[in-house]
Formats: C-alpha cells, structure tokens, sequence
C-alpha cells in the first residue's frame, strides 16, 4: 500500500527546490522561473479560494503572465542579446566599451611577444607516458 501523505511532501519539495536552487544568471532564466511561480501561485489560489472568487483569480493570473509575455516580448525585439546575457558577458563587454580591458593584439604584436617554453609538454603519440603517479611505464 502506498504512502497517503507522501506525494504532497514530494510535491512540495520540488516547488520549494524551484524557488531555493539553481541560481538565476539570466533575464531570460528569470522569466521562465517566474512564469512557474505564477503558474503555481494562481493554481494554489484557485484551489484554495473561494468558489466565488475563483474567476477572477484565473483573469489576474491571465493578466499577469500576459503582461509577462509583453514585457519579454519587447526585451527580446529591441535588445534580444540582453535576454540571454548574464553578469560576466555584461562585464566583459562594459570593459571593452569603457576601454579599460587591453584591446586584442595584432598577429604583428604578437609575433614580437618573447616565446617561453613549456615545463611539462605532453609526451608525443609513440613514447612512454607517465601514470597518474608520475611513474614512466
């Protein structure tokens, strides 16, 4: 026989998991978390309410994803880039814009740079190799 009570534990533990883990780097990854807060929100409400009010619960849960849907919806014509950007691409992109990041060198630059050489180079195909306990087999 299975457990009653066990499914709203398990239930519950996936919603609260929704709102506590998996950070929100994202505008787009914060609409999409919020457009199933809203979803859980409205049907809660709608099963928690008055019978009465039950209509109107569903119009304002309605309104607000629409809204929702506008407002992604200008994000996404008028800088589609921003919905998928997070904090460190917005960084990066500040610094070249501000010119405190070095601008890229040219393959003349580049060519000029004094050469090092590598401590450990990997061995070529054909020659020992060493193990994980730096034993040449």
């Amino acid at each position: 026989m299975s457990d009653g009570g066990g499914w709203v534990e398990k239930f519950s533990q996936k919603v609260l998991s929704w709102f506590s883990q998996r950070e929100v780097k994202t505008p787009l990854a914060f609409y999409f978390r919020l457009i199933g807060a809203v979803i859980v929100i409205v049907v809660a409400a709608l099963y928690l309410g008055l019978p009465e009010r039950r209509f109107q619960i569903f119009v304002i849960g309605m309104i607000f994803l629409g809204i929702l849907a506008i407002i992604v919806t200008l994000f996404a014509w008028l800088g589609p880039k921003n919905l998928v950007y997070g904090e460190a691409g917005h960084r990066a992109e500040l610094k070249f814009k501000f010119g405190t990041e070095k601008a890229e060198l040219s393959s003349a630059e580049l060519a000029t740079l004094p050469g090092t050489s590598n401590p450990r180079p990997l061995p070529s195909v054909g020659t020992e190799a060493e193990n994980s306990t730096g034993e040449i087999r």
